[in-house]
Parts: structure tokens; C-alpha cells; sequence
């Protein structure tokens, strides 16, 4: 019989924030426990006793619980409900907790502050989807929600704490996994399960038995690796570890809470242990706070040999527990399951727009989303079912989903607003491909032109291949046609697939930029499929620009350029400064447009400006712009030229650049001489 002791309990209160901690005062004073509490609010003292009032976090912070253990807790929403910090906060509660949910009065008129974090605007809004599901599923596991008092049952257990000892490892399951985790033979080792399953703990026990060190996102995560792992296992960061360019000191590396870490930092970590012949052993979660953890187990481990261990059967708290299985059908964990039927007609399968108030469809949506996509988190769930200014879109065959996309509007700003992107001295929420046009493009069109932009599209893997996803983008375009939409725009990590797939969907590529994503380690590109007129003459402009530009971004951007621009032959024709350039030297000069929005026009300036001195009949004059010209002649290499003008980094650099474009801007101001025949008026 299960012990009731060890369950963990969940109750919720509703009222105003002073309010229901004042309710609460009694049972954080005369009940044992460290009772976390997560909160906005910042004035605390005189409710809390002295020695609690160190275990109060901020939504923002709840990453430091990470690899921690906690008994009672309490969660204020009263102010906005933050699911990334709630999943993390019940991973920590041990058996026998209690958690304490605040909730805002009136949920009808609640402007949940979190939404700032995921919608794109300026204040708090409204989520009477959200309102929806969390009321669905408190009903569903027979919560009431208490605006008058504390339930006196609600402390009434005596909890039992996890005990940090053996004990814990009379679990079969778990001597079992490392049994068959230390007979493994593969060089790359996957250990996946849900929080509080012993992961970590398992990860350190396996540490007695093999020469291992370990690395984390961060040192304070591994608190339950280290409560079980062989004291002496040293400990390195990521960057520490892949800066040091060799192991020769263990036979593995374990890479904890490993989907926290950047796909381009964990591929760069098993190229590391491959190249010194050292194994691997991963453990990771697949639901909650980290995203859905199906980034390397879709991308980074696809084609790897690899062994995945699994752990069902948890140690932190019970089995079937209450508490987990609220939190799970909260936060939409686990996974549809793939339908492998034979795919039907095609031809049979219909396109259309989610109504925003259909919670049930729009809970399947993040389903779809988190097969497909690897970064999809619970932000993406917040914005799909209350975001401003979003379209959801569906493909099914006899009404069962099988693609799924996201559109945003974007555009229609004001003339001042875009003067003030374009110089850099503003970057407000939203507009994502519209203001990054302005701001690193340098078209001021693309922010006053309306348009939407796919977000994220999603096929079953069952459907692939079939055309579906390129009708659904089809229909989208349709539809923002018909709503008087200059084009569609979309952003996305180049590859080859990537990219096929887009361009055959009518898409011209416009834009490159400058640095590799950090999450998915490749770079991002933006393209555009012009609706009308303007349209049209917006993705030229932008489309011969990058066309012109990428004579000298191929030199610092790794990109096949010529198998992505076609007609881009004799690029030298067209490398005279025109008034553009002289525009975007401008901006970077006088204003905060960056340096690398205007590396090509810079290269055209040194470039146009070593050809006149050169030309000139009397004696050769020293160069007029010596620092850039330096950084250019390296390739960008900016700690090279630092190093060698002794500056103070790369602010004094940028300074210094600056100030030898304003120079010449000023000295040549009247007597510039550009080539009109690549000038087009945007």
C-alpha cells in the first residue's frame, strides 16, 4: 500500500498577492520545510521568517535550482505565471511536498506579466487561453482553487525527505541501466529520462567505475552528480573544455543536463572526446524548461552510433504521483505518437486557419511542433495560445492533423520609428525579419511594407515528401495576399535542404547574416516572396544588394554563395561606391549601425579610396583610413589589428574606425564621385 506520506500534494489559492502570504504565515512559521518560494514580488520580510526569506527567487532565476532538492514550496502567479520556472521548481520538490500555487483574483481580467517575455509588445496582455487550459486541468485532477483560507489538510502530512544514501539505489531499474551503461560498448552513451529520475545520480555513480570527467551548463546543476559521483572527478565548463583542445585525463565525458547546452557547443564537445578516443555518456530530459531535448537526439545524434538508456521509475518522489502528472499535463509533456499508417491521398487533405479559442487544437499543434522542431519550449506553447499579432495554420486528412504552421504580421511602422531602427538606436519587441531588413540591410521599405512571416512549420514524418508543407505555405500566401500583404518573409538556419525547400516555394533569397546562430550552429538567412508591386521592388532591391555585398562577405561568411545567388557573375563591375554605400558609411559613422550591417559598403570605401590615391600623378599620400584598412586586409581578424595598434578592444577599435569614416566622410563630402548605374531609390 503507498505510503500517503510520500505523495506530493498540490494546492492552489487565489486572492491578491499581501494577501494570501499573510494567509500563509502560519504554515511557513510552525510547518518544517525550506518552503522555495518563486515570486515577483520583492517585499517579503514581513511574512517570511529571516531564514527563508534566502530561498526567495524571481522567475528569472530558477535555473540555479537545477540538480537541487526542496521540501514545500511555494509558487505566487498572482503577478504572471512563468511555466519555465513552475517545471523547474516541481522537479525539485521531494516526496511528500506540498505546493503552493498562488493564482491573481480575477482570472478573467488577469494581464499576465509573462507575457512580456513572448509576445511582442510593449505592455502585458490578457491569456484567456492559457486561462483555459490551467482551469481545464486543475478541474481534471479535482483542484480546487481556494480564495478564503489555506485547507487546513493542505500541511496536514508529515513529510519523509529523500535520504542521500544508498538506499535510494535499491531501485531495480536504476542498478540495471548501470549494469548495462558500464557493459556498453559504444563510444557515444544517451541516458533520457523525465526529472527526478535519477539521472545525474546514476551519472555519478558511474563515475566510480571509470576514469570520467564531467562537464554542465553550469557547476551548480550538478549538485546531484556530485552527491553520488567519486569525489575526485574533476570538473571542466564547456568553453574551458573545448578551449583546452584535448582530454588526457579520462576515459569518458558525461555531459549533464546536456540539452541546455548549444547544438554547436555540444558538437564541438563529441568532436573533442572522438578525436582523444575518449566515450561519452549524455543524460538529458526531454520535457520542460530545456525545450523538448530532441535537439541532439534528432540532429546532433542523427547518423552517430550511439546507445540510448532510458529511466521510467522515479526516486525523487512516487510513483504515479499527483504532482508530476498535473505538471505534465500542464506543461503538454511527451510526444504524439507517430503515425506510420500509408499515407493517403494527398489530394484529400484540406488547409485551413485555427480558430485561436480552440484550446483542444491548438494543445495537438504543440505536439506536432515538438516532433519537428528541436528548440520548441514552453515559451512557443505560452505564444501559441495567446500571442498578439499570430496565425495558427493546419493540414489534415479527415480532420486529424498532419502540418502545422505559425505566421506573425509584421510591418506598417511609422516613418520615425523606422529612421530610429535604421540608426541603431532602437530595436523595440516584434518585427523580427522587417526591422532586422532595416537594421542590417540597411531597406527602410521592408519595415513600412506590410507583410507576414512563417514562424514555424511542422509536417508528421508519415506525410513527408508528399508536398503538403509547400500547399500549406501556399495557402498562407493566398491568404496575406488577400489581406493586402506586400509579401511573406521567412527566417531561417541555412542548409542545403533548408534552403531547396524555400526557394521552390517561390522564396528569393535576401539577406545573410553575419554570425552563426548559438542554438543551432548554422548561419541565419532571411527570404522573401513578394506579393505585390512594392513587393516586388523590395526583394530586388534587397536581392541584388546581397548579390553585390557578397563579393567581400565570402571572405568572413562560410556560405556556398554561388550556388545560392544566381546571376552573380563579374561582381568587380559594381564595386564602386554608390549612394547607398554612402548612406550606410553615414550611419555607421555618426550613428550605431554595426559594423558588420556595414562591412561590404567599408571594403567598397577602402577599396574606391586605394584606387584614387593610386591614380593620383604625384607621390603616393599615407592612407587615409589605416585602421580599416588593416582589419579589412585581415579578413576581420579584430583581435589581431587590436593587439597590433595597442587599442583597449573592441569598443576603442569600433571608435577608431569610426572616427577614420567620419573623417573622410568630412573631406570628401563635396566631392564624391559614385556610380549611379547600381543606385535604385527604395
Amino acid at each position: 500500500m503507498q505510503n500517503p506520506n510520500s505523495t506530493r500534494t498540490l494546492w492552489v489559492l487565489q486572492g491578491e498577492a499581501a494577501q494570501l502570504f499573510e494567509q500563509l504565515r502560519h504554515a511557513v512559521y510552525h510547518y518544517p520545510g525550506d518552503w522555495l518560494t518563486v515570486t515577483y514580488w520583492s517585499e517579503l520580510s514581513d511574512y517570511l521568517p529571516n531564514k527563508l526569506i534566502a530561498n526567495v527567487l524571481p522567475p528569472n532565476q530558477t535555473k540555479q535550482l537545477l540538480g537541487r532538492q526542496y521540501q514545500h514550496a511555494i509558487f505566487d502567479a498572482t503577478v504572471g505565471f512563468n511555466l519555465d520556472a513552475f517545471a523547474m521548481l516541481v522537479g525539485t520538490l521531494v516526496k511528500g511536498s506540498v505546493l503552493i500555487l498562488l493564482l491573481p483574483k480575477d482570472l478573467t481580467s488577469w494581464f499576465d506579466q509573462d507575457s512580456l517575455r513572448w509576445n511582442e509588445s510593449q505592455n502585458p496582455i490578457s491569456v484567456p487561453n492559457f486561462v483555459a487550459h490551467l482551469t481545464q486541468t486543475l478541474a481534471e485532477f479535482g483542484v480546487s482553487i481556494n480564495s478564503t483560507s489555506l485547507p487546513k489538510t493542505a500541511i496536514s502530512v508529515t513529510p519523509s525527505l529523500l535520504v542521500k544514501t544508498d538506499d535510494t539505489w535499491d531501485l531495480a531499474e536504476q542498478q540495471a541501466t548501470l549494469k548495462q551503461l558500464l557493459n556498453s560498448n559504444k563510444s557515444i552513451n544517451v541516458l533520457v529520462a523525465k526529472r527526478g529520475r535519477g539521472k545525474s545520480a546514476l551519472a555519478g555513480r558511474f563515475s566510480h567505475y571509470q576514469r570520467c570527467i564531467v562537464t554542465a551548463p553550469n557547476k551548480s546543476a550538478l549538485t546531484s552528480f556530485f552527491a553520488f559521483a567519486k569525489p575526485t572527478t574533476p570538473f571542466f565548463a564547456p568553453d574551458e573544455l573545448i578551449a583546452q583542445s584535448k582530454i588526457d585525463s579520462a576515459d569518458y565525458l558525461i555531459i549533464d543536463e546536456a540539452a541546455m547546452i548549444p547544438l554547436p557547443m555540444l558538437g564541438k564537445l563529441l568532436q573533442l572526446a572522438i578525436a582523444n578516443n575518449c566515450r561519452v555518456l549524455l543524460t538529458t530530459t526531454v520535457d520542460g524548461y530545456e525545450g523538448t531535448g530532441q535537439g541532439f537526439l534528432l540532429k546532433l545524434l542523427s547518423g552517430k552510433t550511439c546507445q540510448y538508456f532510458h529511466l521510467h521509475t522515479p526516486i525523487r518522489w512516487q510513483a504515479d504521483d499527483m504532482l508530476e502528472q498535473f505538471s505534465d499535463r500542464l506543461l503538454l509533456n511527451g510526444l504524439l505518437t507517430q503515425d506510420n499508417s500509408p499515407v493517403t491521398n494527398p489530394l484529400s487533405t484540406q488547409y485551413s486557419k485555427v480558430e485561436r479559442k480552440d484550446v483542444d487544437t491548438l494543445k495537438s499543434i504543440f505536439y506536432l511542433l515538438k516532433i519537428a522542431h528541436y528548440q520548441t519550449t514552453l515559451i512557443d506553447l505560452r505564444r501559441l495560445f495567446d500571442a498578439q499579432n499570430l496565425s495558427v495554420w493546419q493540414a489534415t486528412i479527415d480532420n486529424k492533423q498532419i502540418a502545422a504552421a505559425l505566421t506573425i504580421t509584421e510591418g506598417n511602422l511609422p516613418d520615425s520609428l523606422i529612421t530610429q531602427v535604421w540608426q541603431g538606436t532602437r530595436r523595440p519587441k516584434g518585427n523580427l525579419v522587417a526591422q532586422s531588413l532595416v537594421a542590417h540591410a540597411g531597406e527602410r521599405l521592408a519595415a513600412k511594407l506590410r507583410s507576414v512571416r512563417i514562424n514555424r512549420i511542422a509536417v508528421m514524418s508519415a506525410y513527408r515528401r508528399q508536398h503538403i508543407a509547400k500547399q500549406l505555405v501556399q495557402t498562407i500566401c493566398d491568404h496575406a495576399k488577400m489581406q493586402n500583404n506586400d509579401f511573406v518573409s521567412v527566417s531561417f538556419a541555412y542548409s542545403l535542404s533548408n534552403y531547396q525547400f524555400w526557394t521552390a516555394c517561390g522564396f528569393v533569397l535576401v539577406h545573410v547574416s553575419s554570425h552563426k546562430q548559438a542554438s543551432s550552429g548554422g548561419y541565419s538567412v532571411m527570404a522573401l516572396k513578394p506579393l505585390t508591386e512594392s513587393g516586388c521592388h523590395l526583394t530586388l532591391n534587397l536581392k541584388q544588394k546581397l548579390q553585390r555585398n557578397t563579393y567581400w562577405l565570402k571572405d568572413i561568411i562560410d556560405l556556398p554563395f554561388n550556388q545560392m545567388l544566381a546571376n552573380n557573375d563579374n561582381p568587380l563591375l559594381t564595386q564602386n561606391l554608390d549612394a547607398h554605400d554612402l548612406d550606410e558609411l553615414a550611419g555607421f559613422a555618426h550613428f550605431h549601425r554595426p559594423f558588420e550591417a556595414t562591412y561590404s559598403a567599408l571594403c567598397r570605401l577602402v577599396h574606391d579610396n586605394q584606387l584614387h590615391q593610386h591614380s593620383q600623378l604625384q607621390q603616393p599620400q599615407p592612407l587615409s583610413l589605416p585602421v580599416l584598412s588593416a582589419l579589412l586586409k585581415s579578413k576581420n581578424n579584430q583581435s589581431l589589428i587590436i593587439n597590433a595598434y595597442q587599442l583597449a578592444g573592441k569598443g576603442a577599435l569600433m571608435q577608431t574606425i569610426k572616427l577614420e569614416v567620419k573623417t573622410w566622410l568630412i573631406k570628401h563630402s563635396n566631392n564624391v564621385i559614385f556610380d549611379k548605374s547600381t543606385h535604385n531609390d527604395s
